[in-house]
């Protein structure tokens, strides 16, 4: 089962399966793709409501790695459905791909390839530079702003 992501419908993403989305996907369309998600609606493509216990395990695991506040409500929903169902998720969105791999949903990518590790974030403060694990919005030392940063660099 392929869990697709609005960016599947935007670039045309062709599946060997059946599918399945989530109603808030529709949203982020428009023009052709919201052809192809009308089609693929008519073909068969269910549309998933994932469970509230999953959409919050979900935000903990993307506060874990980091990727928390670069992810949508739409983003957590989809890896929520992608998880209770136990599909592939497809997207070509790397913040998405790193908590889905993170609890073990298979992924694969549209027009780019697929993250090739986990990862999981540090912040840095933009003012004196202190590193912290959460993004706390601002530094409790200078005030001055996170921002996400790789932590292999």
């Amino acid at each position: 089962m392929y869990v697709l992501d609005s960016s599947a419908f935007i670039l045309g993403y062709e599946t060997k399966g059946p599918v399945v989305t989530i109603a808030e996907v529709f949203e982020e369309l428009n023009g052709e793709s919201t052809f192809r998600f009308e089609s693929m609606k008519g073909s068969g493509m269910r549309l998933e409501i994932p469970k509230k216990e999953t959409i919050e395990k979900i935000i903990q695991v993307s506060e874990g790695t980091g990727d928390r506040n670069v992810l949508s409500t739409t983003d957590i929903r989809l890896i929520a459905a992608a998880f209770e169902i136990g599909g592939i998720l497809v997207t070509d969105d790397y913040a998405m791909q790193n908590v889905a791999m993170e609890i073990g949903i298979e992924i694969e990518g549209i027009d780019k390839d697929i993250i090739k590790e986990k990862r999981v974030w540090i912040f840095k403060c933009q003012s004196c530079g202190r590193e912290n694990k959460k993004d706390e919005g601002n530094c409790p030392i200078c005030g001055g702003e996170f921002r996400r940063k790789n932590p292999s660099r």
